[in-house]
């Protein structure tokens, strides 16, 4: 039988553009699927607004997630932006903490490059959506009512049968505005099949791997829906929460 075919790459698909005020540039934000709420990786360009070219250098720029609820705003957790020499993308990643049905979201972008005398900005308007399977869970410190604790799923993204990556990251509202990553977590994990009554063996509880990402192995022994309990302690051993979980059906 012939092989199969390659598989192309996902296209990044244009989620929102504008220009940036009077200095001849276009900010686009770019993704490989539509915004939903959870963690999200972006692509920032920047191009030239007269021939549409990408900028060949990086160059200093600030952006800044917003959700505008009418009576009130707030941002949300980010991951810096990198510039990529090769693609000329800027790439990051955002943890949108609610629908756009809640208000309005955007990026409020800054250029600020005194070296090649730019100075700008702009504000990219667009939706986020709620998936029926969400990819985010908040809930609040057992030991600390005032501490809002966020775990975003990552991986897996392509689940199957057998042994699956799994990494979250877990960051706290510390205000409207800051929302810095949890590093010195203890994560366990417990994957079971409600709907057949059994779990899994071999399962790894994730550990920190870097700015708030915990990695493991969640073990998936059929298809079907499987749902991943989480048990999150502090640093000195105390549960923060056990009661959580994300749902995962292939």
């Amino acid at each position: 039988t012939e092989p199969d075919a390659p598989v192309p790459a996902p296209e990044k698909t244009l989620i929102a553009g504008e220009y940036a005020l009077g200095i001849g540039l276009m900010i686009e934000y770019y993704s490989y699927e539509t915004p939903f709420v959870g963690y999200n990786k972006i692509y920032i360009a920047v191009k030239d607004s007269a021939t549409g070219e990408k900028l060949n250098e990086s160059i200093d720029m600030m952006l800044v997630p917003m959700m505008d609820m009418g009576m009130m705003m707030h941002s949300c957790p980010t991951e810096a932006l990198e510039f990529n020499s090769e693609t000329k993308f800027y790439e990051g990643a955002v943890v949108f903490v609610m629908p756009s049905t809640a208000g309005q979201w955007m990026f409020n972008v800054t250029i600020d490059d005194s070296s090649l005398e730019l100075m700008g900005s702009a504000s990219l308007t667009f939706d986020v959506t709620a998936l029926e399977e969400e990819k985010l869970v908040s809930f609040q410190s057992a030991i600390d009512p005032d501490a809002m604790y966020f775990v975003s799923l990552i991986q897996p993204e392509n689940p199957k049968v057998g042994e699956n990556t799994y990494e979250i990251l877990i960051n706290r509202r510390a205000s409207m505005m800051d929302w810095p990553y949890e590093p010195y977590l203890t994560v366990e994990i417990e994957p079971e099949m409600p709907s057949m009554n059994h779990g899994s063996p071999n399962n790894v509880n994730p550990t920190h791997i870097g700015m708030g990402h915990y990695s493991g192995v969640a073990n998936f022994t059929m298809t079907g829906w499987w749902r991943v309990n989480m048990l999150i302690k502090d640093g000195e051993g105390s549960v923060l929460s056990d009661d959580i979980y994300f749902d995962i059906t292939f």
